[in-house]
């Protein structure tokens, strides 16, 4: 059984400048006291392909912490653009937001982000050199892949670990790549919603 539980992920999915600053607030629940630090982490994709492209935009610890219902927002600088190719900074990426105890990943869940340029003349031009202060982000957040792993909270059971490695490509990719140009046209949709997990 999870001692903590993440209970609601809120993103706005409303447009906004790839520059700005990335702002999630978090909700979950602690059912015991623990005496270990959790740790946090936000995850870019910056190539779908290539996953030497991958940045970590924020990671830190809490801890330890008694039950009860907690929330933090969590607020980021955005990606370092002139990190990812060129020909794939426009289109289909996504963030994942991980939570682990004592090195074993329990939580994670992805969002796929949309970004494009925002004047109709760079749309339907291309420029030849990026200009980002021209490119906005949307975040897909009405379908987040969640995926929550069983991990031994209380350090018992030597056999019970979570996956060594989980491939952040195949994680939020695997089914997506011919889904692609119908996920752009949802991702259009400014409607905020937000994510509530079953606990």
């Amino acid at each position: 059984m999870s001692l903590v539980n993440i209970t609601n992920i809120v993103i706005d999915d409303k447009p906004q400048p790839f520059q700005s600053p990335i702002i999630i607030d978090i909700y979950f629940d602690v059912l015991v006291d623990i005496e270990d630090e959790i740790e946090w982490m936000l995850l870019f994709i910056g190539s779908p392909k290539d996953e030497s492209h991958d940045q970590i935009l924020d990671q830190f610890s809490m801890g330890p912490l008694q039950a009860g219902a907690k929330h933090f927002t969590l607020e980021c600088n955005p990606p370092d653009w002139q990190k990812i190719p060129q020909n794939e900074l426009l289109g289909i990426t996504a963030f994942i937001l991980t939570c682990s105890y004592r090195e074993k990943e329990f939580f994670r869940a992805g969002y796929y982000v949309y970004t494009t340029y925002t004047s109709q003349e760079n749309i339907e031009n291309d420029p030849p050199e990026i200009i980002i202060e021209d490119i906005s982000r949307q975040i897909f957040n009405n379908k987040p892949r969640i995926t929550r792993f069983e991990i031994d909270w209380k350090g018992t059971n030597q056999n019970q670990s979570t996956p060594e490695h989980v491939d952040n490509k195949e994680f939020m990719f695997q089914e997506h790549q011919e889904k692609q140009s119908a996920d752009v046209t949802e991702v259009d949709d400014p409607q905020l919603i937000q994510n509530v997990f079953d606990s």
